[in-house]
Parts: C-alpha cells; structure tokens; sequence
C-alpha cells in the first residue's frame, strides 16, 4: 500500500472493507423514518458479541510469554469488565439499555449467523498471538468505533425527532457513549502493541491475516440482522 505505514495500511484496510458499506448498515443510513426496531435487532445481537469479547483478549493473552503484550491486552479486559464494578462492564450497560428499551427475550436470542461468527472469530484468535492482535486491534476495537459511531448518529437522529411516537421514546444513548470512549483508546493501545511487537514481514502478514479474517467474519453477523429485519418488515 505505497508509503503508508503498517498502522496506516491496518487502518485503510478496515476503512475500505464492505463490512462498512454492508446493506443492513446502508439502509439504515438513507432511511427517512427510523424507528426503534431499526436498533433493537443490531443491539441484541451485539450483546452477545459483548460476552465474549472478552474471551477473545484472554485467548489472545494466554498465547504469549511476553509480559508487556498481557498487561495491556488485560487492561482492556479490565475497562471492559467495569474496572471490577459489576454494573459498569460493557454486558451490564448493553443489558440495562436492552431492557429500557423493552426488547423482548425473543429478539434478543442469538441468530445462527451470531453464533457463526463467534466461532468464526474464536478459530482466527486461536490461530496464533499475532493473529489474535490483528483480529482485535483493527478488526474490532477500531472497526467498532466506526460503526458504533454510525450507529450512535443513527440513535441521535432517530431521538432527537420532533414528531417521536411515545411508544418509539428511546432511553440515553450510555452504551454507545461508553463504548465510543472505550474503543478511542483501546484502539491506540492495541496499534501500539502491534507496532511493538510485528517487528518482520512474517510477523506483520500474520496481523494482516487476522485482521483480514475478521473483517471478513463481521459480514456474516450482518448477514443476520439483514435476514431477521427483512423477515420481519
């Protein structure tokens, strides 16, 4: 990718992946009427992405010796998990939001698309260290804060509506607010982690697999939300 750093060429990669320009995302953005459904799908799928983000730093920490690359990846952990407070970690707030918003126990079970990108996301962490860092940083912590800023302007445009029906009135935005701050400097922590530690060209292919990988793995639970939306309007 010309002069661009690795960084940089880690960060147009996930710029200039469809996972962005997916059709459930795109049709939400042209869309002139949103209504609550238009969030509720995509939040209660994301809450299972949620429990087991953490799973994925640990996997990608017990696959090192190094003693740096553990304590940032379980700082992240720790911010995650609430910094020990039950009702601050990232499940708890998703939880919270899903319940103000009245999703029902129904929607909020995993579709089939989910359940194959967790697997799918497991078996690219576990593929080495390094892959494992290339899935997280870019593929997902930098990845989220894209798309839980187009999402979160979504919410916001939805909300602040004039004519809003009472029974579309939508509870403050926490999680998103939450998680945009999170992934800001998780983002920064895990680019420069893999700045120190993909020191080859070798190293540095394994990070591009894995980010590679996992973009590609976050089409699949697009892929359900699009299904279960069209199945239902």
């Amino acid at each position: 990718m010309g002069n661009l750093s690795f960084r940089q060429e880690l960060i147009q990669t996930v710029q200039d992946h469809p996972v962005l320009q997916n059709p459930w995302l795109l049709a939400k953005k042209v869309k002139s009427n949103l209504n609550k459904d238009d969030f509720i799908y995509w939040l209660a799928q994301e809450f299972h992405v949620s429990v087991s983000f953490v799973n994925w730093f640990l996997w990608t920490a017990a696959q090192t010796s190094d003693q740096t690359s553990k304590i940032i990846l379980v700082q992240n952990v720790w911010e995650e998990l609430g910094e020990g407070k039950i009702e601050n970690t990232h499940v708890s707030i998703l939880r919270k939001f899903l319940e103000e918003l009245q999703v029902s126990v129904r929607i909020r079970e995993i579709l089939p698309e989910t359940k194959n990108y967790l697997d799918t996301m497991e078996g690219i962490i576990k593929m080495s260290f390094l892959h494992g860092l290339g899935a997280l940083g870019p593929a997902n912590e930098y990845l989220l804060k894209l798309e839980y800023s187009e999402m979160y302007n979504l919410y916001q445009i939805f909300k602040n509506r004039i004519h809003i029906d009472a029974k579309d009135i939508l509870p403050e935005p926490k999680f998103f607010t939450v998680n945009l701050d999170a992934d800001e400097g998780h983002s920064k922590r895990l680019f420069d982690l893999i700045d120190t530690v993909a020191l080859n060209e070798t190293d540095k292919d394994s990070v591009r697999e894995g980010n590679k990988l996992a973009l590609d793995a976050r089409l699949i639970f697009y892929e359900g939300i699009l299904n279960v939306s069209s199945a239902i309007f």
